[in-house]
Order: structure tokens, then sequence, then C-alpha cells
């Protein structure tokens, strides 16, 4: 019996699998709910045939708040800074 997220080799079909190499992958947008999707990639190798090839190692979601009975509640509440700027104030500096 095998678990869902174990790799298999596409050549052989071995389940003798390595991970060589990894790197992660941010997703620049955020899904409904605010969290980023951090992806690590990976180079894997099957000890049985030598056969090489990329893919998904595992995704993680970071981030947003937390889906309580409906509501979304946030967990890091702080006011965002606010920047106030004159424009008349920055052109009598130059």
């Amino acid at each position: 019996m095998t678990s869902k997220n174990a790799k298999k080799c596409p050549k052989c079909g071995s389940l003798d699998i390595e991970v060589s190499r990894t790197w992660n992958l941010v997703s620049p947008l955020p899904d409904k709910a605010g969290r980023i999707t951090v992806t690590v990639m990976g180079v894997f190798k099957c000890r049985n045939c030598g056969y090489s090839w990329k893919g998904t190692v595992s995704k993680i979601k970071v981030g947003g708040g937390v889906e309580i009975e409906g509501k979304q509640e946030i967990l890091d509440e702080r006011p965002p800074k606010e920047i106030v700027l004159d424009l008349d104030e920055i052109l009598k500096e130059e």
C-alpha cells in the first residue's frame, strides 16, 4: 500500500526515489482567503534506473486569516501605516 504523496518513477515505476535538489516558488497573487502559496519544487532521481525529472515536492499556504463559522478572522490585526504627502511642501523644497 502506497501513500497518496508517494513519488513513482515515470520510466520504470519504482518507488525508490530520492530528491537531489529543491527550490521554492512563491505565488505572486494571494488566494481568496489572502494566503500565499509556496510550492517546493525538486529534482527527483530513481535509484533503480537512474532516470531524473523535475516535479512538485509539496505545497503550503502561508498567511491570511482563519475561517471561523463563515466569518474571516484576521490573525494579525494591525492598523495600516498612513503616509500623507503634501505636494505643495514637496514642490517648495525643490
